[in-house]
């Protein structure tokens, strides 16, 4: 074990001089394009929704939360099953255009497409921080903004930006989160980024050791990362009052809801209805194949691990705010910190560390055998997705005064009290929140399952993936609308849920 970290194998040495550079100016280009195009499908519907009325309004304000439910992953396979050249855009231009079709020829498997593909799986996590904060901003500035003689633009530019800026980049850093983390769709694309090389090391080379000096490095990259919007959103930190005066949403007239249509229906549409409805026919057109068995199988094994996740995170969530509620210790302040960076590990980094953990665990203890185990895996989810579970339950015990615990206080409450009769009834719906988001991203994390799952044990994420990566698209598509589905609902139930917490 104490070769691992020796940075003098051959391997590395070729990797270094050879791949290096390649992994790392693809993961900046990927990144940097997924993010350009996440604040644009995000930002500009957010405003619109938050501040104008215009028909088809309330309808997009529940739809720009779906695109979350399709894994980037499988938004890659399905844009360049749509875009090859049997799919059925070229078919369509070939067959009615001829004169133009050999423009649309191109090999789509570009990284400037996938960053795209990949922002209209994303950009609902700016979305739904911008969709509040812009809702809570209320009316005075608006109102002063008007009277200094700025335009909607210059308002939107010069007040509602910088006012929201902290939640934009809240939002703008767990999308760069997930393309540090993401592997199904670099791989498909034929993308070297660092995860990939993980991958590529670990499995292709058999080589252990630079599998976990490129974890390393990119662990690095990640911290970079997290300081960087921890920085920000500290220097930009604004004391306003949230809902002075609500804000009274602004008639459109015909041009205006036109516009506001584009802008709110092109991600809906590119981000969830075009991919659902080919995902769809596919799995129609494939159905006689599917083996019914293994479907449930790989249904109730994604259910099993996504629920003993979900729930061990909000136990665990709410047992740490609790406590620091209760005993206002300022070592909440570094568990808070810590558990924030797990949520930055990529799944590929968190899948080499446990497995270097549980191998020297296994050699202290023979007759124990960790690894492979459902208990790693859902370590491994608990690590990964506790930040997820824990920002709703902590953002609840934030809003609530310190009146509330010292009146039950007064009354007679014990600790036990405390818990079961105050906090527990006010923070349902916080822990509902966290329930729902932790299950859905358990249920798309594809990385740390490939690495950390039983023998023979899938689910309906590695499946899709297994399926894709064999060129048999279509016989994925049904794993794939099932992840689409359940997500969907679960989406659906959690706007509901959140819709509490804004006035428009």
């Amino acid at each position: 074990m104490g070769r691992i970290f020796e940075f003098n194998n051959e391997n590395f040495f070729y990797l270094w001089d050879n791949l290096l550079i390649d992994y790392s100016r693809n993961t900046f280009h990927l990144v940097l394009i997924t993010a350009l195009f996440s604040l644009l499908f995000a930002v500009f519907p957010a405003w619109l929704i938050s501040t104008s009325s215009f028909s088809g309004r309330k309808f997009y304000d529940i739809v720009l939360y779906l695109p979350l439910a399709i894994p980037s992953y499988i938004m890659a396979f399905t844009y360049s099953d749509i875009l090859s050249y049997t799919g059925p855009m070229q078919t369509f231009l070939r067959n009615n255009y001829p004169q133009i079709s050999n423009f649309f020829n191109k090999d789509y498997l570009q990284i400037e497409v996938l960053g795209i593909i990949m922002a209209l799986s994303l950009f609902p996590y700016i979305y739904t921080v911008s969709r509040v904060s812009f809702s809570l901003l209320g009316s005075n500035y608006i109102n002063v903004a008007k009277n200094l003689g700025l335009s909607s633009f210059q308002t939107f530019y010069k007040i509602i930006l910088p006012l929201s800026r902290p939640a934009i980049f809240s939002g703008l850093f767990l999308v760069l989160m997930e393309v540090l983390n993401e592997y199904g769709a670099v791989k498909y694309f034929g993308v070297n980024t660092f995860t990939t090389g993980i991958f590529r090391a670990w499995f292709s080379m058999n080589d252990v050791n630079t599998a976990t000096q490129l974890s390393i490095i990119l662990l690095i990259v990640v911290f970079a990362v997290f300081f960087i919007e921890r920085f920000l959103n500290s220097k930009y930190r604004y004391n306003y009052k949230i809902n002075n005066n609500i804000q009274n949403l602004v008639e459109s007239g015909f041009y205006k809801t036109i516009i506001s249509n584009i802008i709110c229906g092109i991600p809906f549409m590119f981000g969830f209805l075009f991919p659902l409805i080919f995902i769809l026919n596919n799995a129609i057109s494939t159905y006689q194949k599917i083996d019914l068995s293994n479907l449930f199988l790989l249904s109730k094994n994604t259910i099993l691990v996504a629920l003993l996740t979900a729930i061990s995170v909000i136990i665990f969530a709410f047992f740490v705010e609790f406590i620091r509620k209760i005993s206002k210790g300022k070592a909440y302040g570094y568990i808070n910190q810590l558990i924030s960076l797990g949520y930055a590990l990529p799944g590929a980094v968190i899948g080499m560390g446990l497995i270097l953990l549980f191998t020297k665990i296994n050699s202290l203890f023979i007759e124990i055998s960790l690894i492979g185990s459902l208990f790693v895996l859902i370590y491994a989810y608990v690590i990964r997705f506790m930040a997820v579970g824990k920002s709703p339950i902590s953002s609840s015990f934030e809003r609530h005064p310190e009146t509330y615990d010292q009146t039950a206080k007064n009354l007679g409450a014990g600790t036990f009290k405390l818990f079961q009769k105050l906090h527990l009834p006010i923070n349902k719906f916080a822990l509902m929140v966290a329930f729902i988001l932790t299950f859905i991203d358990v249920m798309k994390e594809l990385p740390i399952t490939l690495i950390l799952r039983p023998f023979n044990f899938d689910t309906l994420a590695t499946q899709t993936y297994e399926y894709a990566i064999e060129e048999m698209i279509p016989r994925s598509s049904v794993y794939s609308l099932l992840i689409i589905v359940i997500g969907s609902i679960l989406l659906i139930l959690l706007k509901k849920t959140i819709s509490k917490s804004w006035p428009n």
